[in-house]
C-alpha cells in the first residue's frame, strides 16, 4: 500500500514503473555478462601470450642453465661466459639500495602521514612525490649520469653511482605505498593508544607500524624487484661488462686493523675504479650479439632474472600474509 502511494506521489503507476525498469534491467544484465566474458578472455589471452614467451625463452636458454652460468665471467668465447660479475653486481647493488630505501622511505612516509602539518608546502611535497613515482626510469638514469657519474666521480660509472640512481628510482613508490599502508590503519587504534596514555611516537611504533607492516614490506620488495630489473638507467649511466667481482665492502678492514688509515677507503664501495655490471645490462649486451651462442646465453640470463624477480614478489606475498 505504501509503495503504491509512493508511486502515485511520483506520478507513476505500478505498470508504468515495470514497463520502464524491466527492459533496462535485462539490458544491464546482458552487458554485464558480456563485460565479464570479455575480462575472462583478456586475462586468458594475456596468460597464453606470457606462457608462450616464457616457454620460448626457457627452451632457447635451457642448454646454458648450468653451474657455469653462475661461476663464469664474460668472455669472447660464449661457451666459457657466465653471469658471475653481473649477478654479484646486482646482489650488492640491491643490498645497498635496501639499506638506503627502507629507513628513508618509511621515515618519510611516517612524517608526511603522521607529523607533517597540512599546508601548501606539504601539499607541494606530496604532489612532487606522486609525480616522481610515475617518471620513466630513463629520466632517473639521466639524473644519475649528471649528478653522480659526472658530478661525484668525474665521468666514472662505479657501483655507488648505480646504487644512488636506483635508490632515487624506487624511493617515491616506496613512500607512496607506505603512506597508503599507514593511512589504512584505523583511527580507532590511535585513539585507543592515546586513551591509555601513550605518546604519539609510542602509538606509531607499537601500534601503527606493526599494523601497516604488511603493506610496507610489499612496497619495499616489489619496488626493489622493479629496480633490480631495470636496464635503461644503468645503460644511461655508462655501466659496462666487467671481468671481476665488484668491491662491496664499505671500508678496507685490512688497512683499518693494520693502522693504515689513509687506505681505509681504497678498494671499497667508494673507490673510483669500482666498475660494475648488473644482470639486466649483461643480458642487454648479449641479446644484441650476432652470434647465436651469445643469444642463447642471453635467454639463460632472462630465465635467471625472471626467477629472481618472481622470487622477490613471492617473498613479498609470503611476508604480507605471515605478518598480517
Amino acid at each position: 500500500m505504501s509503495s503504491s502511494k509512493e508511486l502515485d506521489a511520483l506520478g507513476l503507476s505500478e505498470g508504468q514503473e515495470d514497463s520502464k525498469f524491466d527492459p533496462k534491467l535485462e539490458s544491464r544484465q546482458l552487458w554485464g555478462k558480456i563485460f565479464a566474458w570479455f575480462c575472462i578472455f583478456a586475462t586468458f589471452l594475456g596468460l597464453v601470450v606470457l606462457a608462450f614467451l616464457v616457454i620460448d625463452v626457457v627452451s632457447d636458454g635451457a642448454s646454458r642453465l648450468n653451474g657455469g652460468l653462475f661461476t663464469g665471467y664474460p668472455s669472447r668465447r660464449p661457451e666459457e661466459s657466465g653471469y658471475r660479475a653481473a649477478i654479484l653486481g646486482s646482489a650488492w647493488m640491491l643490498a645497498y639500495v635496501l639499506l638506503l630505501v627502507v629507513p628513508i622511505g618509511v621515515s618519510s612516509a611516517i612524517y608526511l602521514e603522521e607529523y607533517a602539518p597540512k599546508n601548501w608546502f606539504t601539499e607541494i611535497i606530496e604532489l612532487n612525490i606522486y609525480n616522481l613515482a610515475g617518471i620513466p626510469s630513463i629520466i632517473y638514469g639521466l639524473l644519475g649520469l649528471g649528478l653522480f657519474v659526472r658530478g661525484l666521480y668525474g665521468g666514472r660509472s662505479v657501483l655507488l653511482t648505480g646504487v644512488l640512481t636506483i635508490t632515487l628510482l624506487i624511493l617515491p613508490p616506496v613512500i607512496v605505498i607506505s603512506r597508503e599502508a599507514i593511512r589504512a590503519v584505523p583511527q580507532s587504534v590511535r585513539q585507543a593508544s592515546y586513551g591509555v596514555g601513550a605518546t604519539k611516537w609510542q602509538t606509531i611504533r607499537y601500534h601503527v607500524l606493526p599494523a601497516a607492516l604488511p603493506g610496507i614490506l610489499t612496497a619495499v620488495i616489489i619496488s626493489s624487484s622493479r629496480g633490480i630489473g631495470e636496464t635503461a638507467p644503468i645503460v644511461v649511466l655508462g655501466a659496462g661488462t666487467v671481468l671481476f667481482d665488484p668491491k662491496a665492502s664499505p671500508v678496507n678492514f685490512g688497512a683499518l686493523f693494520s693502522g693504515k688509515f689513509g687506505d681505509v677507503f681504497t678498494d671499497t664501495l667508494w673507490s673510483n675504479d669500482n666498475f660494475f655490471s648488473v644482470l639486466p645490462y649483461q643480458i642487454y649486451e648479449w641479446v644484441g650479439s650476432p652470434k647465436a651462442e651469445f643469444q642463447t646465453l642471453a635467454s639463460a640470463g632472462i630465465v635467471v632474472l625472471l626467477v629472481l624477480v618472481l622470487g622477490m614478489n613471492l617473498i613479498a606475498i609470503f611476508l604480507r600474509n605471515k605478518v598480517s
